[in-house]
């Protein structure tokens, strides 16, 4: 990921703490969009943090404009570790395959005002040497979510094919009476929709988060 331009953000008042961030790294499909901030979802951001499941730890050094970031993921025991401009900033985090249970880790990024792009492989000119012994993702074969292996990549959800397809739930009721409850069990139990729960319980529970 190359961090191309953090976007003038003028409308912000001075005293916003965090004006850009990018956050990249891997999750399973089944995670939500905020890297690092639940199971199986493990980010690295520009303020020199790594996190996962909402706990910020520091990690490498911090990034911005104009930077690359490698995202590399190796071996058995699975890990995951980064480089800043082609350098090698250690480990980041170890797993045990047996805990993802079959399933695949996929690339992810989060993002506020900066304009970033990804090579998967296919530019001709990387941004950075990959290191010996990895290659590319869009250049490992690929394999069914059945016969996911080692060295192999598979796909994830696919999106809606038109605007018909997308669903939105309103809920409507008077303050404690089940809506958020209701809205929650829903998800649960549809994860095929990854439905995106708003309200203010989600919101209350964002602004816990330090990181």
């Amino acid at each position: 990921v190359q961090v191309n331009e953090e976007i003038p953000v003028k409308h912000l008042p001075p005293t916003e703490p965090d004006p850009h961030v990018v956050r990249v790294g891997w999750s399973l499909d089944s995670c939500s969009t905020q890297l690092g901030e639940e199971p199986f979802s493990y980010g690295y951001g520009g303020t020199a943090k790594k996190s996962t499941d909402c706990k910020f730890e520091n990690y490498g050094e911090p990034f911005a404009e104009n930077d690359v970031i490698a995202c590399l993921l190796a071996g058995d025991t699975v890990e995951l570790s980064f480089l800043k401009n082609g350098r090698w900033l250690g480990p980041a985090f170890r797993l045990r395959r047996e805990d993802l249970g079959g399933r695949a880790l996929f690339p992810h990024v989060l993002v506020k005002n900066c304009a970033v792009e990804f090579n998967f492989g296919q530019r001709d000119v990387p941004f950075v040497t990959v290191p010996p012994g990895f290659t590319f993702l869009q250049h490992l074969p690929l394999a069914g979510h059945e016969d996911m292996g080692t060295g192999t990549r598979g796909h994830g959800t696919l999106g809606p094919k038109s605007k018909a397809e997308y669903e939105i739930l309103m809920m409507v009721g008077l303050p404690a009476a089940g809506k958020t409850t209701w809205a929650l069990k829903h998800a649960a139990a549809n994860p095929g929709k990854k439905y995106n729960v708003l309200g203010t319980n989600a919101i209350m529970d964002k602004m816990r988060v330090r990181g």
